[in-house]
């Protein structure tokens, strides 16, 4: 039984440049029970298209035609009390900012409990006992009822937002990105809690997601939107093992597979066309790398292609050796230079180097763009760069905080604590290497990042740049050190200032540290634009943040970090808020670049698929502490410490006949205001054996390549010394 279906829905969006055509023509049929994956780029219509289900569109926003059946009521001519009746009661939302979405000055039951007062008529006895039995449904205690969004986790506070959609048990659950920004542990849980809530209340689900590997882990179909259009619709299966539209195609090699690493990502070059005047033909001729001459001139419909599949493509019919070539990211290279993004630079032109920079104190040479040649890491334990001595040196760096105490904390009666956020690490990095850190929010992974470029001073150990104790730098060595290391910032919307120019922007680095000579300021900025592929790169000098998309702007933060050459680089979280496509571009990028000159990077992030990818080593942090690190792949294919395997086990894989093993450690990391005499990670583990929690675990390495700090790796593996203890015996 068809629960919801949309008919030829346009709506388009009033701005001062024009009309934007966001939606047009979408046609969608969801069916009783049905687990509907809604997936493309930002800005393609997906959240548009919710808001006008749901009749919450903006002021300039307006359904231009088309019809919205629900239950056989078109919800576009209801009037708009009996639509408010509607949401909540019969259609419920998880807004795109879940976890912003809690009121932060009242208590989360309070919230919860209103809801079920106003508008399902609950008294307010029957209101607390709903209200339990949510939190309870979604796996939260019943004691956090009273306790307010701050002192709820991320993971706890998008339980809560989703309790509070299920609290008058809609027939259809809309979700907007409901993980978007989550670590893969807490992202991990909430999709259990969601496919639990789906067998359980038989619930009717639209998930809207950039993210194609949760969308194969819980919805049973798929449906791919493209600049304000359906271009396929499939059964989940079929559409992960032989798409039938070639963007698709793009999106599915474009995503990085724990299960199935490739060597190189797929780009899905060039931006989504212009809705205010969208071109006659396909809207995807531009990016297609199929593309024929009736592309441009024909609009393709979305038509049957197979048994219950549906694309939008005049070549559909050969898909399956398309499907081949598809796999070969050159093939969406070529793409890329017809189009004219890739123009090969030229030299004479563009002479990399531009201006000298006197250096004093930190004597090591800048790597010269024409004359260093590093080796480039293999991902199984290869350094890359020289093999020479160490760029950087962490020695049992630690990292402290005080909060609490004063005035403030003397009126409350809360007492000053300590912080340990970064305890006791230690590791090396060569020139040409890459190191990921990994792990979940809090565990001291940024905290790291921040030391490692001096915006924060450790309390305790030492940290050594080309033999320099950062520590003691003066203030030209300093200086110095800051052009020779740079830190890109893991939100790019918040990295730059919205009034500057790009131009501005890019060039505030170069003044500070000494180019005074505007002609060279210019051609510096330009040729690095171009080797982040912003081309050309004349076009952007004048724009501003808010002009650009989000990968534009995450290709200028970027371009900021290397725009006076460093030899050092720590990117944050740097592709955590993009499209499949877009993140695909920025890695290859990236990587590229720290190829071409010789960048020791370390990429701060929870995706271990990604760092699989990106990395020469990886290190795994809990609790301030590193507890594995090796080479990529012996981390990824042979993990010894319990953490990394749960780490592993939560990341999502693009591909539906292959389900994540549940989880056997609990959400939530300890808070980092305690030590722990024995292992940190005691209280989850599910190995957990009486020595853990007694006796801290030694670092023990396997020929000085992979080191892990845990009792059950190396030799004490079967040490009669170290017995299981009662509790942890019946909890596993």
């Amino acid at each position: 039984m068809t629960i919801l279906s949309i008919r030829d829905l346009k709506v388009d969006y009033a701005t001062q440049d024009g009309t934007v055509e966001a939606v047009d023509g979408v046609s969608l049929d969801v069916a009783e029970g049905q687990h509907l994956g809604l997936i493309g780029e930002s800005g393609c219509g997906k959240t548009t298209l919710l808001k006008a289900i749901v009749q919450v569109l903006p002021r300039n926003g307006r359904v231009v035609s088309g019809k919205i059946m629900f239950k056989g009521m078109d919800l576009l001519q209801l009037p708009p009390a009996e639509m408010r009746q509607l949401r909540w009661r019969e259609i419920a939302t998880i807004p795109q900012a879940s976890m912003d979405s809690l009121n932060p000055v009242q208590r989360v039951g309070s919230q919860l409990m209103k809801l079920l007062r106003i508008r399902g008529g609950y008294d307010k006895r029957a209101a607390r006992r709903r209200a339990a039995d949510l939190f309870d449904l979604v796996g939260l205690d019943t004691d956090r009822l009273m306790h307010y969004p701050h002192e709820f986790s991320g993971g706890m506070k998008q339980r809560a937002v989703i309790a509070m959609a299920l609290a008058l048990e809609p027939s259809l659950l809309i979700a907007d990105e409901p993980v978007t920004a989550l670590d893969v542990i807490v992202q991990h849980q909430i999709l259990e809690v969601l496919r639990e809530l789906e067998a359980e209340l038989n619930l009717t689900v639209m998930l809207i997601t950039h993210d194609i590997s949760v969308v194969a882990q819980v919805c049973d179909s798929v449906a791919v939107m493209y600049a304000g259009r359906i271009v396929e619709q499939a059964a989940a299966e079929p559409f992960f093992h032989a798409p039938a539209h070639p963007y698709s195609l793009g999106l599915q090699q474009a995503f990085p597979n724990l299960a199935n690493p490739r060597d190189e990502l797929v780009s899905i070059e060039g931006y989504p066309p212009d809705l205010r005047e969208p071109p006659s033909g396909c809207r995807f001729a531009e990016r297609c790398p199929f593309v024929q001459a009736d592309c441009h001139e024909i609009d393709p419909r979305l038509e049957l292609v197979a048994d219950e599949r549906l694309a939008a493509c005049l070549r559909s019919g050969e898909m399956e050796s398309l499907r081949k070539q598809a796999e070969d990211p050159a093939l969406w290279q070529q793409v890329e230079v017809a189009q004219g993004f890739a123009s090969t630079p030229n030299p004479s032109r563009h002479p990399y180097g531009g201006h000298p920079i006197k250096r004093e104190g930190l004597t090591s040479p800048m790597p010269s763009d024409k004359s260093f040649t590093p080796s480039v890491g293999d991902g199984d334990g290869g350094w890359g760069g020289d093999n020479g001595e160490p760029l950087l040196e962490m020695r049992a760096v630690s990292k402290q905080f005080k909060i609490g105490g004063g005035l403030a904390g003397l009126l409350r009666g809360d007492k000053e604590q300590t912080v340990y956020a970064v305890n006791n690490i230690s590791f090396s990095l060569r020139r040409g290497e890459s190191l990921g850190l990994a792990g979940e929010s809090g565990c001291g992974k940024s905290t790291t990042g921040k030391l490692l470029v001096k915006l924060l001073d450790a309390s305790d150990g030492e940290i050594l740049f080309d033999g320099a104790d950062l520590a003691h730098l003066d203030s030209d060595d300093l200086l110095d050190f800051r052009s020779r290391s740079q830190l890109m910032f893991q939100n790019p919307f918040e990295a730059l200032n919205p009034r500057f120019t790009l131009y501005r922007s890019l060039t505030e680095p170069l003044i500070i540290h000494g180019w005074k000579d505007e002609n060279q300021r210019l051609q510096r900025v330009v040729e690095t634009l171009d080797r982040v592929n912003l081309r050309p790169a004349e076009v952007f000098l004048d724009k501003y943040p808010h002009q650009l998309s989000g990968g534009q702007l995450q290709r200028v933060v970027l371009a900021r970090a290397l725009v006076l050459h460093p030899e050092f680089l720590v990117a944050d979280e740097p592709v955590s808020m993009l499209d499949v496509s877009v993140r695909a571009g920025i890695l290859n990028t990236t990587r590229r670049l720290a190829r071409e000159l010789g960048l020791a990077t370390v990429y701060i992030s929870h995706d271990l698929s990604l760092l699989q990818y990106t990395c020469d080593r990886i290190a795994i942090m809990y609790l301030g502490e590193i507890v594995e690190m090796g080479p990529s792949l012996e981390v990824i294919n042979n993990p010894q410490h319990p953490y990394t395997q749960a780490l592993i086990a939560a990341v999502p894989v693009p591909d539906p006949t292959v389900e994540n093993p549940p989880l056997r450690i609990q959400e939530g990391v300890p808070r980092p205001t305690e030590r722990f005499i024995g292992c940190p990670f005691a209280q989850r583990c599910p190995e957990v054996m009486e020595a853990c929690l007694n006796i801290r675990p030694p670092a023990i390495t396997d020929e000085g390549r992979h080191m892990a700090q845990c009792h059950l790796y190396g030799e004490q593996r079967d040490s009669p010394k170290v017995k299981r203890s009662p509790e942890a015996t019946a909890a596993g």
